[in-house]
């Protein structure tokens, strides 16, 4: 693996913000008050980070924390984010755990929604307009979701994010379930 081709999602982000505001690797490092090999570390995936080192790094990008942590799948692509591997941003023990499951910008609208299914339902759609995208959170249950002909099995805290402008669906297995739905629409030309 080259430096040009970092191997973690913080890794190529850190990386692209810093380019991004147009900061070289020493003043990030200064404005963050970390050291340069820290730095040079994260932007080439290696090290364990603190927390509060990250937050540094972020707070001086002017980026959320999240956005570091953020993975690359675009609008053609279906992408699965089971819970377990969701990268965890914040905790205390067991007693509090925060995991980022997802993360964008938008300029057009969103929708959150809840969507219950009784046993064994099946509600098909023909897709939503032009350029949605959907991030479906499975909350309860067994549910089947996504594009028709490449749809997955959701447990309980996974996520798929895919593009809502196909056919698509949402099937029940035999306890039903419940998932939350966010549905996120382009911006007016």
């Amino acid at each position: 693996m080259t430096d040009s081709q970092p191997s973690s999602p913080l890794a190529a982000n850190i990386r692209q913000w810093r380019v991004r505001r147009g900061m070289s690797a020493s003043a990030l490092a200064r404005d963050a008050g970390i050291s340069k090999s820290t730095v040079s570390e994260l932007e080439r995936g290696i090290g364990n980070p603190s927390l509060d080192t990250l937050w540094a790094v972020a707070q001086t990008l002017h980026v959320s924390l999240g956005a570091l942590f953020m993975g690359d799948a675009g609008p053609g692509e279906a992408e699965l984010k089971r819970l377990t591997d969701a990268p965890i941003m914040a905790r205390d023990g067991e007693d509090y755990i925060v995991r980022l499951m997802a993360g964008w910008r938008n300029s057009g609208e969103v929708e959150v929604a809840i969507v219950t299914l009784a046993a064994n339902a099946v509600r098909n759609s023909k897709g939503n307009a032009p350029g949605v995208i959907e991030r479906a959170v499975c909350v309860e249950g067994l549910v089947e979701v996504g594009p028709v002909g490449a749809s997955l099995l959701l447990e309980p805290g996974d996520m798929l994010t895919f593009r809502a402008d196909q056919p698509h669906l949402y099937r029940a297995r035999a306890q039903g379930g419940r998932l939350v739905v966010v549905q996120q629409y382009p911006a007016p030309a």
